[in-house]
């Protein structure tokens, strides 16, 4: 019975046909290199991180904090790789397929590349960062608030950062510490115009920008109706803004006009069973008015 041929292995020499008849040799190299190579690669690594912590503030300034994170990452990569897979003798394969046909990728390209895309989107960005929050009506994006008209007010960790809205209904919020990324934070709107919608909601501090949907504050408007001689009517009809209630025994009425109907100014009809009725130009959210009503003639 034949002798099935065993497979090489991996230790063992391969042979390559020379000049002349003769046959070189070649080994794959042995853990002490893989070993030297991964220890390099680390130092490597550790360089470009004390050089990032001893001079970062220059780094911030250049813009090449996050280049040099992206080094650091590919040398531990690497470090990673060859230690795994050269000193450990560990093995590891991923396949798949793309638009070209099969991908195989070995052992220690996989390992440097968990390693590399891993700190990459794993490891918390340490640097601070920006938000910035759009301010707009009820109608949506394009219903914007005028420039100056209010404050935009952040609780950021117990402490109140303001910004006042710009041209654009957009407001800055520059260094947020890195610490508060992904947070959720109270915010709401400081005007003599305008008011939160959600005034309970929590914004999560996830990406560059945040949706920040306000309305016109509702306005207060009451009075008194009296008669020639300073007596309340009661019953006394009065209609503003497309509302309409009546006095109370006292002469007394009260208006709350919401934002979206609110104006400068307003005009008031008053009248009343055998009096005259009386226009009035009333402002909201002013003094109590004082109607007087003449019988009619």
């Amino acid at each position: 019975m034949a002798r099935q041929p065993q497979p090489p292995s991996p230790s063992s020499r391969r042979r390559i046909p020379g000049a002349k008849g003769q046959n070189a040799s070649y080994s794959q190299p042995g853990p002490l290199f893989y070993a030297i190579v991964s220890f390099v690669a680390f130092l490597i690594g550790l360089a470009i991180l004390s050089v990032m912590l001893w001079n970062a503030q220059l780094l911030v300034t250049l813009g090449l904090t996050g280049n040099y994170y992206y080094v650091v990452l590919l040398a531990l990569g690497l470090a990673a790789a060859a230690f795994l897979f050269g000193v450990l003798q560990s093995y590891a394969r991923f396949n798949g397929r793309n638009g070209w046909g099969a991908l195989e990728l070995g052992g220690p390209i996989v390992g440097c590349a968990l390693v590399v895309l891993g700190g990459f989107y794993l490891v918390p960005n340490p640097l601070p960062f920006a938000v910035t929050v759009f301010v707009h009506g009820e109608g949506g994006t394009h219903d914007l608030v005028p420039k100056d008209s209010g404050e935009v007010v952040m609780e950021l960790g117990g402490k109140i950062q303001r910004q006042q809205i710009g041209p654009d209904g957009g407001v800055d919020f520059k260094d947020i510490a890195p610490s508060h990324r992904g947070e959720a934070v109270s915010m709401w709107f400081e005007s003599n115009q305008f008011e939160s919608v959600h005034p309970e909601q929590k914004y999560p501090l996830k990406g560059d920008a945040i949706q920040f949907e306000v309305r016109r504050k509702a306005g207060k408007l009451s009075g008194h109706v009296q008669d020639e001689n300073g007596n309340p009517l009661s019953g006394a009809k009065i209609e503003v803004a497309g509302l309409s209630t009546r006095t109370n025994s006292a002469g007394h009425f009260e208006f709350t006009i919401p934002g979206d109907r609110l104006q400068p100014s307003l005009d008031l009809v008053a009248e009343a069973s055998g009096y005259s009725p009386r226009h009035y130009e009333a402002v909201p959210n002013a003094n109590e008015l004082v109607i007087a009503l003449t019988p009619e003639r």
